[in-house]
């Protein structure tokens, strides 16, 4: 398999598996997404620091997307701002892609 083909595939796979079970949590909680959100992630810790931790890479995609973003193109950099509303498994593997194809675009040889 390509590392385009593979950073998919775990950028999918999660994806899949956060909403899975985020969607299972909802559900568990009788859908009250505000509460139960605050509840979770202030419980501990240690989840106090996984929600510091995922919230400082989405601040770091935006940061790198707006960065690179005359590399990568607006078309890019709009996609891989606007998948942070899905998750940052599928920012940080559109970023990487874009950032790909930039490298190999810059990479061929001009006509």
């Amino acid at each position: 398999m390509s590392k385009p083909a593979v950073t998919c595939a775990l950028g999918v796979l999660g994806w899949v598996a956060s909403y899975a079970l985020f969607t299972k949590w909802l559900a568990e909680h009788g859908w009250d997404f505000l509460g139960g959100w605050r509840e979770a992630f202030t419980a501990s810790d240690f989840a106090t620091g996984l929600i510091v931790d995922l919230s400082v890479t989405a601040v770091m995609l935006i940061v790198l997307a707006v960065w690179e973003r005359k590399r990568l193109g607006g078309r890019w950099t709009a996609a891989i701002l606007a998948s942070l509303a899905l998750s940052v498994s599928m920012a940080l593997t559109l970023y990487l892609l874009a950032l790909w194809r930039a490298e190999g675009a810059e990479a061929e040889p001009a006509a």
